[in-house]
């Protein structure tokens, strides 16, 4: 078989899973289940950290080397201080030794600042603030203008039912505080500031 190229002979093969994984923006393979008489290549198929893809999608130079430490470091499998020594100066981990995790401030090493900041979207909590300073402003929100307000401050990651209920959730939220109220005028839903 090898005499008529049917088997790799040289061992390409393994080199070029990685690469294949990586530019998928995969996590690595690996052969953790492996024994002495046998070998198992494990090969993810899905993400296990979200940074972890980002980073590969969005640098797309990055060596095969720095990946394959990376995917340890989001796997919790120990690498070497030197190692850990040139993931921190490249700012692509945080974290202390041993629980280290693929940096979130991958946007600043890759220049996608707005894009990193799309996919992560808004926290709750400011989502809120949000939401309250514009009901101070205006005195009152219709159901709809505040979908349309919150819309694209939530994550682009999210489905747009994900996003529907993630509004709900905040309002929910907001008004279980005792912060806003509620009124149905005709056929529209209206939220306002609770009077002080």
């Amino acid at each position: 078989m090898a005499n008529i190229k049917m088997i790799d002979t040289e061992g390409f093969g393994i080199h070029k899973m990685f690469v294949s994984q990586k530019d998928r923006w995969l996590p690595m393979p690996d052969y953790d289940k492996s024994d002495g008489d046998t070998v198992v290549l494990t090969l993810p198929g899905n993400v296990i950290d979200e940074n972890y893809s980002l980073l590969l999608l969005e640098n797309s130079d990055i060596d095969l080397t720095t990946a394959v430490l990376l995917d340890k470091v989001q796997k919790g499998k120990p690498i070497s201080d030197e190692a850990i020594k040139m993931l921190r100066k490249e700012k692509l981990i945080e974290g202390r030794k041993p629980h280290l995790y693929v940096s979130k401030q991958i946007a600043g090493v890759t220049d996608q600042k707005v894009e990193y900041s799309k996919h992560k979207g808004l926290a709750d909590k400011k989502c809120e603030v949000l939401l309250l300073d514009s009901l101070k402003d205006h005195n009152s929100l219709t159901k709809q203008e505040i979908v349309n307000l919150l819309w694209d401050v939530l994550s682009d990651q999210l489905d747009d039912k994900q996003k529907m209920n993630k509004i709900d959730n905040i309002l929910r939220k907001i008004r279980e505080d005792g912060k806003i109220v509620n009124e149905t005028v005709g056929n529209k839903s209206v939220w306002s500031l609770v009077k002080e």
